[in-house]
């Protein structure tokens, strides 16, 4: 009684008069009080059928916009208590006799249940329904695109468990259990703190939905479309590189650039520079060695017969000639030979 008592107490507050806009929170909470087994289909069906035909339009709208949530997120218990003839017959005679933002309504639902069940053999009466009204001469607006959604794809129903899904906690006085509303899944809150809209069930407000199914449902890069993306994105650009590219050996080679946009060196060239840098570090060690060893004496008798081999410069190397000459009177300098050959100009 209590359970009943709560989901009258939440008809009652998403149905008020003094309502400027709808209340989606004590909605959403009437649909998950029908999935939980709270109350049941038999119970709350009737319960918003006495809400739409009451006498104050704007209740009458209210309840009609609970009515179809709960269709589109209860599943077929649900749809078994719509697709009723006296229950069609009723919405059939509202639409005749209320004010035209009621009767839109209700012809805005019959159309988009005509659609959504019209390969449920069970469910002949709406669409029958549907079509007589049709005969009559009734405007029925468009479908949007959430409502054909709707007709495409159902809510799934609701799992039940003693563990989260997903993190495998127990549920108990204190963990409490949620249900992602996009997988029908059971998980706790931490694993189900999202909340986003689902087009393909025809749910345009935010609900509670878990980490994978918001990663899913908003391509974020941890779900699986965006590789499958990326994947035919490169397989476009290959196509539309000239076919003597394609058939060459420069095409199989690896063509991935690096941050600074240049080729990566091979491992072969990488081994080759290190070679290189090597024999180069030892053949200055060895050089160093050997100056050392010959002391500063020796470079200055080599660097003397070098310049008295060359006895008259141009003029137009003095400046060398007083560099090299410099050098020479210092005798604490340390000269190499093939550095003294070099800065000799007049040698060459």
């Amino acid at each position: 009684m209590f359970r009943g008592g709560n989901f009258d107490r939440l008809l009652e507050k998403a149905t008020s008069q003094l309502l400027l806009e709808p209340d989606w929170d004590a909605t959403l909470q009437i649909c998950d009080s029908i999935r939980q087994g709270d109350v049941t289909p038999k119970y709350a069906i009737p319960a918003i059928r006495r809400k739409v035909y009451d006498r104050n339009p704007h209740v009458s709208l209210y309840a009609l916009q609970v009515l179809e949530s709960v269709v589109k997120n209860c599943g077929s218990p649900v749809h078994q208590e719509i697709a009723q003839k006296e229950v069609m017959e009723e919405l059939r005679d509202l639409a005749k006799r209320s004010p035209e933002n009621v009767r839109n309504k209700v012809l805005e639902l019959i159309q988009v249940w005509s659609h959504a069940f019209r390969n449920e053999p069970s469910y002949r009466v709406v669409q029958d329904t549907y079509q007589i009204m049709k005969m009559e001469g009734c405007s029925f607006p468009e479908l949007r695109e959430s409502d054909a959604m709707f007709a495409a794809e159902k809510a799934p129903e609701w799992k039940d468990g003693d563990v989260c899904h997903r993190c495998r906690v127990q549920f108990g006085m204190v963990q409490r259990k949620h249900h992602c509303r996009a997988c029908g899944q059971v998980f706790c809150g931490k694993c189900s703190a999202k909340n986003s809209i689902i087009p393909k069930f025809g749910i345009e407000k935010e609900v509670r939905v878990c980490d994978s199914c918001f990663e899913e449902l908003n391509n974020l890069p941890g779900s699986s479309s965006r590789p499958a993306a990326s994947k035919a994105a490169g397989k476009t650009g290959e196509n539309d590189l000239p076919p003597e590219y394609l058939n060459s050996p420069l095409s199989q080679q690896s063509q991935v650039k690096g941050d600074t946009g240049h080729m990566p060196p091979s491992q072969k060239d990488l081994e080759l520079q290190e070679r290189e840098e090597l024999e180069l570090a030892i053949a200055l060690s060895q050089s160093e060695a050997e100056s050392k060893e010959r002391g500063p004496y020796t470079n200055y008798n080599n660097y003397s017969s070098v310049s008295a081999h060359n006895s008259s410069p141009p003029a137009s190397n003095s400046l060398y000639n007083n560099t090299s000459s410099t050098a020479s009177n210092d005798d604490s300098y340390e000269m190499d030979p093939e550095l003294a050959r070099y800065l000799n100009r007049s040698y060459w």
